[in-house]
């Protein structure tokens, strides 16, 4: 027997060992295998039934962010395809608020709890509540979510609104440093050099100056658009 016929046969004889050592120990214990067996199968019937349910779950609340959007993105005294309008301005307000807070009351701290409670304090924001805005909009923008920059910047444009200079540009500047997906830094800078026009225009030039080789085309424009305002 050549050495490598020796290494081929130790290599089945090895292989040959462990098959038959499976087997008796199958036969001795083949009650606990099966128990583990059927553990493993309720096992994997629990978490399959757990993704479907969570799937489920997840368009529950997607379907119901859907219809308050709805709510909130409807035409004021004109039909829309939605076949949903309101008379005023303020109706719709008011109709939004309490479509959108079932929502942020309901699934409070999931994703669609989140976008919700975004469009709620913009909505309030609009409508003159601003206690109930900055409520809204601060939750979001401390829970650390994606959707945290955009509800950032909605709460910066209601401090500037309320002259909250500091509290605003604190919260562009952490945008700035950081980026995100949603919200990129140089979005934040072309923001910040919006706040700055009157307070410190040479900072908002320096800012503006900055982002002229910004390849984002909205940037580009809204840098277009500042120094426009600036140069009048």
């Amino acid at each position: 027997m050549t050495r490598h016929e020796l290494k081929d046969q130790l290599q089945h004889d090895r292989f040959s060992d462990a098959v038959s050592g499976a087997v008796v120990y199958a036969s001795s214990h083949r009650k606990n295998l099966i128990r583990g067996a059927i553990a493993l199968g309720v096992i994997g019937i629990i978490v399959g039934v757990a993704l479907w349910y969570s799937s489920y779950r997840r368009s529950i609340r997607r379907d119901a962010l859907e219809t308050a959007l709805v709510v909130a993105q409807a035409p004021v005294g004109q039909a829309s395809q939605s076949g949903k309008s309101y008379p005023t301005e303020q109706a719709k307000q008011d109709a939004s608020i309490k479509a959108l807070s079932e929502v942020v009351t309901k699934y409070g701290g999931s994703e669609e709890g989140s976008i919700a409670e975004y469009y709620l304090g913009t909505v309030k924001a609009q409508k003159g509540d601003s206690k109930g805005a900055e409520q809204d909009l601060k939750a979001v923008a401390d829970s650390g979510n994606e959707f945290a920059p955009l509800a950032k910047v909605a709460l910066s444009q209601l401090y500037a609104n309320e002259n909250r200079m500091a509290d605003a540009e604190a919260l562009l500047r952490g945008i700035a440093n950081k980026g995100s997906g949603l919200v990129s830094k140089a979005q934040a800078n072309v923001l910040l050099a919006q706040l700055y026009q009157t307070t410190k225009p040479q900072e908002a030039k320096k800012l503006l100056q900055s982002l002229k080789s910004d390849k984002d085309p909205a940037v580009q424009n809204a840098v277009q658009q500042i120094s426009g305002e600036q140069t009048r």
